[in-house]
């Protein structure tokens, strides 16, 4: 099921509950009117009839079925005259039931009924504010219909009992019922076709999203543009997926740029290595041993300088290529403490002075950064083993260690000013760099990992020099 009918199926459901809830609530708000309308009607015409002066009283006559039965007449009673909603007219005097003759159907009264006669309590009696009479109200069934019966006490003692049919407000409810199960299905398909529609509206942006994602992976063009959503969640997607689509794009160009560099710079040294085999070949067959001890050296040198020339230009770029930010947790380092351990293997490794100072600020602030060990460790010693490369022999290379940056200062001929903005490219190299050995990938090396980091890299000339670093962002002591 496609997301637009889950939506539309989600609101016609929802809408089919509160219908229901609705219709319900309506429908049994509406039956408890009715009977207590009828309830009203009843209460009215049993306090007249109770209320209403005899014979014995005022001279008024009963009424023809009581006149036979002294214990009425006596207490001046007598059926009403309006009995167009009644269906039944009863008295009981005494334990007795009389009966009015326009009855249309008869009953026995119930113990409940006997008690209210008999002026006893009786469950679920109620009292009148007239002139407090008990009476009870229900609802029953008598010759197969559905009726309202009351019995109210009455003042000399008795009670009178009317019965009313229920027709009419059963059949204001049978219509109320009908209407509200038409307004329910109404409800319920609107909601289904306005949710299919704003369904279909939402949808939209997502299917032009999925189509642009089918076309970039069928094409591999990650320079597709990403229509607009808007600025809801859609929208943030949008966004999101555009963001990732520049991001592949621009891993993409930097693949392509390094490879077409790499190719550019493992010409010479492959180039190289070609032309001294093909040397040392040419000169075996020529004439064997026609090359001088000397020759063969110099030859032989050529050829593993360019070997471990080509072997540190695939490492690098091994290094460079490979994103090894997710293998390696990040730590609490003290940036003092790892760059000490990098200078010292550094001093080991090539004889060299070097020296690390603090920078002021870290004298009175933790040198703490949050970073990934041995990724920070080879960012400095690139910018050791540069700045050995380029200062010249015996001059001391100088490591400023601050709060979260380290900066290192040869003593060479620093760096032109045309060069400063390029230096941490990959492959690029100085015009007075270009004879020296090195393939020109421990800055961009550098480079990378401290950017991987949140940090930036710098570089600057000082008046005996140039200055190389990186900043870090600070990190939690604790």
């Amino acid at each position: 099921m496609s997301l637009r009918f889950k939506i539309a199926a989600a609101l016609a459901t929802l809408a089919g509950i509160i219908a229901a809830l609705a219709a319900t609530g309506a429908y049994f708000t509406a039956a408890r009117q009715l009977d207590s309308s009828i309830d009203d009607t009843l209460v009215a015409k049993a306090l007249a009839i109770g209320s209403r002066p005899g014979q014995g009283d005022k001279g008024s006559r009963p009424g023809p079925a009581v006149d036979a039965d002294d214990r009425l007449v006596g207490r001046g009673l007598r059926c009403p005259d309006d009995t167009q909603d009644l269906k039944a007219v009863q008295l009981i005097i005494d334990g007795n039931v009389v009966a009015c003759p326009a009855n249309s159907m008869t009953f026995t009264p119930t113990a409940t009924d006997l008690a209210i006669a008999s002026g006893g309590p009786a469950r679920g009696q109620h009292t009148s504010g007239a002139d407090s009479r008990a009476y009870v109200v229900g609802t029953t069934r008598l010759q197969g219909e559905r009726v309202r019966i009351i019995t109210m006490a009455l003042p000399g003692g008795g009670a009178v009992q009317l019965v009313r049919d229920t027709d009419e407000a059963s059949r204001v409810l049978d219509g109320l019922r009908i209407r509200l199960l038409v307004i329910a299905l109404a409800g319920i398909v609107t909601a289904a076709v306005v949710g299919f529609a704003l369904a279909t509206r939402i949808v939209r942006p997502i299917r032009r999203l999925t189509t642009t994602a089918e076309h970039i992976a069928a094409t591999r063009d990650l320079t597709t543009a990403v229509p607009a959503a808007g600025n809801d969640e859609i929208g943030s997607l949008t966004t999101s997926f555009t963001t990732m689509v520049a991001s592949l794009a621009e891993s993409q160009e930097q693949q392509q740029r390094l490879i077409s560099d790499a190719s550019h710079e493992m010409r010479t040294p492959l180039t190289s290595l070609r032309t001294n085999l093909e040397l040392l070949a040419r000169a075996e067959q020529a004439a064997p041993g026609v090359l001088s001890a000397a020759d063969r050296r110099a030859v032989i040198d050529d050829l593993q300088f360019e070997t471990v020339e080509l072997t540190t230009l695939l490492t690098e770029l091994v290094e460079l290529a490979t994103d090894r930010a997710g293998g390696e947790p990040l730590d609490a380092v003290d940036l003092g403490l790892l760059t000490e351990g990098v200078v010292e293997r550094a001093r080991r490794r090539t004889g060299r002075q070097i020296t690390v100072t603090p920078s002021a600020a870290s004298t009175t602030e933790p040198t703490m950064v949050t970073v990934r060990q041995h990724m920070i460790e080879r960012a400095v010693s690139n910018l050791v083993d540069n700045a050995v490369k380029y200062s010249p022999e015996g001059a001391p290379v100088e490591v400023v260690v601050g709060p979260t940056s380290v900066e290192v200062r040869d003593h060479g001929a620093g760096i032109a000013a045309e060069d400063l903005p390029r230096i941490f490219d990959r492959f690029y190299r100085a015009t007075a760099a270009r004879t020296e050995p090195g393939s020109g990938l421990g800055l961009a090396i550098v480079s990378q990992i401290v950017e991987g980091h949140g940090g930036r890299v710098f570089a600057s000339n000082h008046e005996s020099g140039a200055v190389v670093g990186f900043e870090l962002p600070p990190g939690d002591p604790a």
